[in-house]
């Protein structure tokens, strides 16, 4: 399971560092194309070189931190979701134990059978109904 998770781990810092490389390939190639240009103007490459590095490095690094940052947020707001869900099942949860305390107290035993049956239908149907709304998330 370790071995899944940190697979899963090496991938999503593939998935940030393709665009950082692919910007730094990108910008150190469009700053060397000037400095072509540059160099037919009478300005000697020499001098620029370590410029094209230094620009394509540091867009490198800024989609880098772009993207750790985008997903930080979408881990946070997900996290923030998941709080929201797990209140509300808890809540509904709640209410159905309630019917459950409830019943226990009544003297009649068939009203304690049918509440404590209703509070099981009433759990089940809050699973559910939380589970497809999960299903749903996901796809």
């Amino acid at each position: 399971m370790m071995e899944l998770v940190k697979g899963k781990m090496q991938l999503r810092d593939y998935d940030r560092l393709a665009p950082a490389a692919i910007t730094f390939v990108f910008l150190c190639g469009a700053n060397y194309g000037m400095d072509i240009a540059l160099d037919w103007l009478g300005i000697p490459a020499s001098k620029t070189i370590v410029n094209d590095v230094i620009i394509g490095v540091l867009g490198a690094v800024a989609v880098f931190y772009y993207l750790s940052a985008s997903r930080e947020n979408h881990n946070f707001k997900s996290a923030k979701e998941r709080i929201v869900l797990i209140g509300e099942l808890n809540r509904r949860i709640r209410e159905s134990l309630g019917v459950v305390s409830t019943s226990v107290m009544s003297e009649d035993r068939e009203a304690r059978l049918q509440g404590i049956d209703e509070a099981m239908d009433r759990i089940d149907d809050i699973l559910c109904d939380f589970q497809v709304g999960a299903v749903r998330g996901k796809t």
